[in-house]
């Protein structure tokens, strides 16, 4: 036969190069599918509602805290830990002082964790920051305070008044 392959021969040869080739098209198709499932079920912090933050945060909430692990234990109980340790940065207590804040009232309000979701920025590179809100006990000022939970202590980065506007020139 003049160098050409018969048509048994050629199905031959094609049957072997699959046979070969399967198994690396078969991991190539399970690759793919991980992937899209991870990309689908992964929604980034950021889009999330408040409500589908809240309920994320929530799941972990029914087991006593001896029982989470640091990864299970939920952001509103570093919060409500009533011997957590605070660390108020340079520009936070200037914030307080011009703002006629305490530091107890600061701790209030952190201790009640009422988290606006939409003013916090969970996905920062250094680490997530919160945006706690309440009523001072004092004078009753309506405040934002943006938390930076730490290993061992609790970051005050700022304290802001939502109803008056100060003029705080030494902080800038």
């Amino acid at each position: 036969m003049n160098g050409r392959l018969s048509s048994i021969e050629f199905y031959y040869n094609c049957t072997m190069n699959l046979k070969k080739l399967l198994p690396f098209l078969l991991l190539a198709v399970l690759l793919a599918a991980v992937l899209v499932l991870r990309t689908c079920n992964s929604t980034p912090q950021s889009e999330l509602t408040d409500n589908e933050k809240q309920k994320r945060i929530e799941r972990n909430d029914d087991k006593p805290d001896e029982e989470k692990t640091d990864n299970e234990k939920s952001s509103l109980d570093v919060f409500r830990n009533s011997e957590a340790k605070y660390h108020f940065t340079k520009h936070a207590r200037c914030r307080m002082k011009c703002r006629q804040i305490s530091q107890e009232e600061v701790k209030e309000i952190v201790q009640r964790a009422d988290v606006n979701y939409r003013k916090s920025d969970l996905d920062a590179p250094e680490g997530p920051k919160y945006a706690l809100e309440g009523i001072t006990s004092g004078d009753k000022q309506h405040v934002r305070i943006i938390v930076a939970p730490k290993k061992r202590h609790l970051t005050i980065v700022t304290v802001i008044d939502l109803e008056n506007e100060w003029e705080c020139p030494s902080c800038k």
